[in-house]
């Protein structure tokens, strides 16, 4: 009889502490896999730059600024700190080929999507990432993104962003060899 009310006893609570860890912004999009695997695959180049505490809270920083639209969906003292570094880093993001260019905006706007992102910080926002040669807008916005429920809005936004150019050759050179 003991045996059982302690069972119920540590089911309960673990159901309760799970509850709360699904609770935690972090966890609560279903997005968040597009960021999180954005992150893994950012880490590994981080790692050979910054020693190990320093490039993981630097991916998450990156991570959130990309995929939360610079935006706060929750507070990390941690990420605070390197909010600095993440204004340094935007320059080279498109050096380090961690995701193709077009696979990335599509993410983009499924997380907008999920978001509810107004549609003028999601046009910033993305034309920000475009002017560091990380995701394509104007004529190089993937045909794909309409067929992603939701998007119309923000795929309108997106061709409608101007492009030179000198900037679509630039943005084609640096990601020539991409899928």
């Amino acid at each position: 009889m003991g045996e059982a009310i302690y069972i119920v006893f540590f089911v309960a609570i673990g159901g309760y502490f799970a509850r709360l860890a699904k609770s935690h912004p972090l966890y609560k999009h279903k997005t968040n896999k597009l960021k999180e695997k954005y992150f893994s695959h950012l880490y590994p180049t981080m790692a050979e730059k910054y020693d190990e505490t320093e490039a993981y809270w630097l991916c998450r920083a990156i991570s959130d600024y990309v995929f939360d639209f610079d935006r706060r969906l929750y507070v990390d003292h941690h990420i605070e700190k390197y909010k600095s570094h993440v204004e340094n880093e935007k320059e080279n993001l498109h050096k380090y080929h961690v995701e193709p260019a077009n696979k990335l905006c599509e993410e983009l706007v499924k997380r907008a999507v999920e978001l509810n992102v107004p549609a003028q910080l999601f046009t910033a926002h993305m034309r920000e990432l475009w002017k560091h040669y990380i995701v394509p807008v104007g004529r190089l916005t993937p045909k794909t993104i309409p067929s992603i429920q939701g998007s119309n809005k923000y795929y309108q936004e997106l061709i409608t962003i101007p492009t030179s150019n000198a900037e679509v050759f630039s943005f084609m050179e640096t990601h020539q060899g991409e899928n």
